[in-house]
Order: structure tokens, then sequence, then C-alpha cells
């Protein structure tokens, strides 16, 4: 089925010639560009003739972990200005650490993106030991004991959104990068809420099978409560009461999307979870310049 719905688009495509809005895509962490191929060729696939780019930061697995959240978003924010094929605006997806660093990019650079989609993302942070299996041995032990000093935040990613409810004050005070673009502090950045707010849609996935986030439903922006292990819930989060970063006006001009995928955190791209791609995901991508 997925493959004739395939054919009829690109006969359709064909016969149009149709100027799809491009698409970026930014992966996790311990991973590269090439992560994203997978979901580059579906998208290519359905839509004849789109631009897809993958966007590579630094070396890519290491640079992924070695540098800090803020680095990453601004060298992510360059290489999106400096394509010119991207300057009429585009369709951005964001993967796990991804997910960050794209929303970050929106916020802070003022891109003209159409739709903002993340899968499985940490819009909330993580705590705990699941979200660390996926780094080498010594710099789980560095985030996990040290994450807020000074020396820890300015050299892993992890670290900018490690989110500790036993620790929210030193969370709010010295975190560098989630705080921030999360509108956590005592003062509210308007032009974070206002870019967000330019959004055509704002798609975010969680899977209820993720082993690596924690909480899994940090991709919904529902991190633990304070000084506990339960998870908040939605109508009641700061996020969506205060309107932060704007999700509760989202959601009233239903331009917020969210869905539940099947998989594990590794493979929100790949093909275990290529059904709830092309059921979920590709309309986003049905849009023209």
């Amino acid at each position: 089925m997925l493959f004739i719905i395939s054919i009829i688009l690109l006969i359709l495509n064909s016969i149009n010639g149709i100027n799809y809005r491009p698409v970026v895509l930014m992966h996790g962490v311990t991973a590269s560009a090439s992560d994203m191929n997978e979901l580059a060729g579906w998208i290519r696939q359905s839509f004849e003739g789109i631009y897809v780019v993958a966007i590579e930061i630094g070396n890519g697995f290491e640079d992924s972990f070695l540098f800090p959240m803020n680095k990453q978003v601004e060298l992510f924010c360059q290489s999106i200005l400096s394509d010119s094929k991207l300057k009429q605006g585009f369709n951005m997806v964001g993967v796990s650490q991804g997910s960050l660093i794209v929303r970050g990019a929106v916020q802070r650079c003022s891109l003209p993106v159409y739709n903002l989609i993340t899968l499985v993302g940490i819009h909330q942070g993580v705590f705990g030991i699941p979200s660390l299996q996926f780094l080498p041995a010594p710099f789980r032990e560095l985030i996990s004991k040290y994450a807020y000093e000074e020396p820890v935040q300015n050299a892993l990613s992890v670290a900018g959104y490690w989110r500790d409810p036993y620790h929210l004050d030193e969370y709010y005070k010295k975190s560098h990068f989630l705080p921030d673009i999360n509108n956590e502090g005592k003062t509210i950045n308007e032009t974070y809420r206002s870019n967000m707010l330019k959004l055509n849609s704002f798609v975010m996935t969680y899977s209820d099978k993720d082993e690596v986030v924690s909480p899994r439903k940090s991709s919904w922006f529902l991190g633990y409560k304070p000084n506990s292990l339960d998870v908040e819930i939605w109508n009641q989060s700061r996020q969506f009461t205060d309107d932060l970063i704007g999700l509760r006006t989202l959601s009233e001009q239903g331009k917020l999307y969210q869905f539940t995928c099947h998989t594990k955190h590794q493979d929100a791209q790949h093909t275990p979870d290529k059904d709830f791609i092309f059921k979920n995901i590709l309309p986003f991508f049905n849009n023209t310049l």
C-alpha cells in the first residue's frame, strides 16, 4: 500500500511540476548526518524534486556530545543561513537531541521554518541512567555527578539539558542551555515565544517504548515534578499554564500536534517506524513555496 501511494504521488508531482518546500534534518547525540539517510530517502521518494539536507555539526558522532548545546545551535544556524536553497523557507525535523537544536535555532535565529517536527525529543530535559546509556562510561559519570559544574556545562552537550528534579535550583541557575530556550528564567524572552508562534505547525512525537529518554514524555514537554520522579500532567505543567514558549497558544490555534509511536528510541526515524512516519509525519511535507 505504501509503495502504491508513493507511486501515485510521484506521478502527480511529475505532471504538476510542484515546487515543494525544502526539508532540513538534524540527527541526535552519538550519531551523524548519515543516520538521517533513511528518512531523507522516504521524503525524496514521496515528493519528487524536493530538496532535503541533513546537517552535520563538526565531525558528527563525537562532536554531537563533545560540543555544548549553545555551540551546536550556533553552528546549526550558520549552516542553515549559508544555504541559498533554504532562504525562502523550509520544514525542519530534529531527532532526540536534535529536537533541542532545531527548536533552539527557531527561537534564537528566527529561521523561516514552516512546520517544525521533533521525533522522540527531549524538550523538558533528561534525568537518570537510561538517558546516559548511549554515552561512553567516563562521560556518563561526569554528567550524573557533576552536570551543573561549569567545566562540564562547557564541555558536554547532555549537561545542557540535564534536569535533576531534586536540584532544580541548580538547574535554573547553572544550566547553560535548557532553562534559557524553555523560557524558565525570571524574564520571559518574547522573541523566543513569538518565533514559535510564527510556525504553521509544531509536531511532537514520543515513544511509549523509549528506553533512552527519561522521562519518556519529555518529548511532549513533560518533565519530573519537583523533588519527585512523578511526571508532570500536560495541562498542569508550567510550560502549558504559563505559555512560556507559546505551547498553550499553539494548541488553542490548532497548530500543535502530538503523536505516539511504538518503537525503541534509536528506531524513531528508521524502518521499524516507517508506517508511523508515512502516516503521521510525511503529510507535513506536502506544501509548496
